[in-house]
């Protein structure tokens, strides 16, 4: 019967699924081969149909195995940070948060307010991954970070975005480049020069996704049989979309291929704060200016746990007061 699955029957299932090996997997567990052989067998015997394609020098996921390994992870997840949430209540609100953040939050935002956490809360322990937008959803949707704090991407299902606070795009080139003599730049200025750029599951590059879509001639604006003409030199759009030489998942290396004169880039202005390289400037810009978003990501099935309730409360209370807090737009958010 389906209901005499186990705890014992997933934890051992995903081990085998990480480590490739029955041997390597019951070593992680702490027990014997043959025990986990068993345990495999008895769970395969259970659901009627094989997890596992042996030989005998391999084992891999049977394609059964393969859908039902995400889901497995996300029962085990949400098992252990149920058991994590008794622990701290029955210690006083101790325990474990998990966080996913963009990089420019994670060093620009959040370190004042983990001091006041961690001062505030010295029994919790507190883990912070570094992960872009796309990461993040991804990330709170199965369930392996309490909460995230990044920019809007694409709809999961499950996922709720709460805006936080904005900032606007401009760009970041070098000092010595035309357009860092400026005060603001058109988007129209930007087709004339090298483009490296952040990938599409990147907040920054999402919006770089629509903004390539609506104001560099993908839009209805400029489609055939639109009644619009083309946009003329002097215009606020350019004539066709923005295509990167180069694109990266990381900022580091963005600023690095900027300063080396590889070419321009766009991001929103507290993540060009991050980078502290004297050769690069930021410029605002418009026509029109647009924003990046960076909220509060949960999941709207499941609640936070005590402790990591807290420590957003807090966020919401101090993220604000942070010294680059004048840089931003703050909105109110109300979360469950």
């Amino acid at each position: 019967m389906l209901s005499s699955v186990s705890l014992r029957h997933l934890r051992g299932f995903i081990a085998v699924a990480e480590q490739g090996s029955f041997t390597r997997a019951a070593n992680v567990l702490g027990i014997t081969p043959p025990t986990l052989t068993a345990t495999i067998r008895q769970f395969e015997d259970i659901i009627g149909m094989p997890l596992f394609d042996r030989t005998t020098r391999h084992v891999a996921l049977s394609s059964g195995g393969e859908r039902f390994l995400p889901v497995a992870r996300r029962l085990m997840a949400d098992f252990d940070i149920a058991l994590d949430d008794l622990d701290a209540q029955s210690k006083g609100l101790g325990g474990k948060v998990v966080v996913a953040a963009a990089p420019s939050v994670l060093t620009r935002i959040l370190p004042q307010i983990i001091v006041a956490f961690n001062s505030a809360h010295p029994d919790a322990s507190l883990r912070l991954d570094e992960m872009n937008a796309g990461e993040v959803h991804e990330a709170v949707g199965a369930g392996e970070v309490d909460f995230g704090i990044a920019g809007d991407w694409r709809a999961l299902p499950d996922i709720r975005f709460d805006p936080l606070f904005s900032d606007n795009l401009g760009v970041v080139c070098r000092h010595d480049h035309p357009l860092a003599k400026n005060r603001v730049v058109q988007w129209g200025a930007l087709q004339d020069f090298a483009f490296v750029g952040l990938g599409p599951e990147s907040g920054t590059g999402a919006i770089l996704a629509q903004q390539a879509l609506i104001d560099l001639g993908g839009g209805r604006e400029n489609a055939p049989g639109s009644g619009q003409s083309a946009p003329s030199p002097q215009s606020s759009r350019p004539a066709r979309a923005l295509r990167p030489v180069v694109e990266t998942s990381n900022t580091v290396t963005l600023c690095a291929m900027v300063a080396a004169g590889v070419g321009i880039t766009i991001l929103p202005e507290l993540a060009a704060r991050v980078e502290h390289n004297p050769d690069l400037v930021f410029v605002p810009l418009t026509g029109p200016v647009r924003e990046r978003h960076i909220g509060i990501i949960t999941r709207k099935s499941r609640s936070l746990s005590p402790i990591a309730r807290i420590f957003l409360d807090i966020v919401l209370d101090k993220a604000p007061k942070t010294p680059l807090a004048a840089l931003l737009r703050w909105h109110s958010v109300e979360t469950n």
